[in-house]
């Protein structure tokens, strides 16, 4: 059987680290709230994914750019969840995470001051890709 030429689903957060990629284990609320950003790493092969546009979503929901917004809305299946839409491009690439990851999203500093809840919870991001036919 010939391998698939899909991308993966659904791949949850697995870690933070600082915008220098030091690791943050656990539930740090030092480093939640006074590193000016952060990063949540993915366990992703950058060649599963090639030139796609990553998807990232906050416990289900599509983070977008305010400019994304009303196009999304457009086309958003009927019953799909709001949008968490954030004031800056979302931040995103490839690099050597902690344990093994390397797809890593950037979170800003107002925005983790507004969800204290994600706090030591990696694993409330994810991050998908779209299917090619």
């Amino acid at each position: 059987m010939a391998p698939s030429h899909q991308p993966p689903g659904r791949v949850p957060g697995e870690a933070f680290s600082t915008a220098h990629n030091r690791p943050m284990p656990g539930r740090r609320w030092w480093f939640w709230y006074l590193h000016r950003s952060k990063r949540v790493w993915f366990r992703i092969a950058p060649t599963a994914v090639g030139s796609l546009q990553p998807c990232f979503r906050y416990d289900g929901r599509p983070i977008l750019h305010t400019s994304q917004r009303r196009a999304w809305l457009q086309r958003r299946p009927p019953g799909s969840p709001q949008p968490v839409v954030w004031g800056d491009r979302v931040g995103s690439g490839f690099g050597a995470g902690p344990a093994g990851t390397s797809l890593y999203l950037q979170l800003w500093t107002r925005w983790t001051w507004l969800h204290p809840e994600a706090c030591g919870r990696p694993e409330r991001f994810s991050v998908e890709w779209p299917r090619t036919e």
